[in-house]
């Protein structure tokens, strides 16, 4: 008498039968589970951190008079003012901020600055503070400064001094040789 299986039903594609080894198959799924949880925990890192480097990218800015328009809505409520520097500024000594008069179309505000000011800041230069209006909404109390300038570069004269127009940078096409 043979004891060997009958197998013919493998062969015709049939059915597998024969037990799983259910310890190692629950070991496998718990740790599918983890890495899952590994995976998920990465991802809600990965956002939160994206999150919090974009929370200043919704600070929005305002002229001079739309933000002196706005003073009531925008109470003391962080936002950037952008403006032309008028005057001379008084610069920070001490414990004194640094104090300056901006003024788009017609319509001036005075910043109280506490932070530092870039080394092109002066008058005459558009600039943008980030701060808010103070309690009283009389002055905007500014804690970072932002020099605008322009992408011309000129060249130092001889002088010293720098030109106001660079003919010689370009040469005419009736010149060219």
């Amino acid at each position: 008498m043979d004891v060997t299986p009958d197998d013919r039903d493998l062969d015709d594609g049939g059915l597998e039968l024969t037990p799983r080894d259910l310890e190692r198959a629950t070991r496998r799924r718990g740790s599918r589970r983890w890495i899952a949880l590994g995976v998920l925990v990465v991802l809600v890192a990965a956002i939160g951190f994206v999150a919090w480097q974009a929370r200043g990218a919704t600070l929005y800015y305002r002229n001079a008079d739309e933000a002196v328009a706005q003073r009531k809505e925008l109470g003391t409520k962080r936002f950037r003012l952008q403006g032309v520097v008028v005057g001379e500024p008084q610069l920070a000594t001490g414990d004194q901020p640094t104090r300056f008069v901006v003024a788009y179309n017609g319509v001036s505000v005075k910043v109280r600055h506490t932070g530092s000011e870039p080394a092109l800041f002066k008058p005459g230069l558009p600039v943008v503070v980030e701060g808010h209006w103070n309690a009283a909404g009389t002055e905007f109390d500014s804690t970072r400064l932002l020099v605008r300038h322009t992408e011309n570069y000129k060249a130092k004269d001889t002088d010293g001094s720098y030109e106001k127009e660079h003919p010689d940078r370009t040469v005419p096409k009736d010149d060219a040789s």
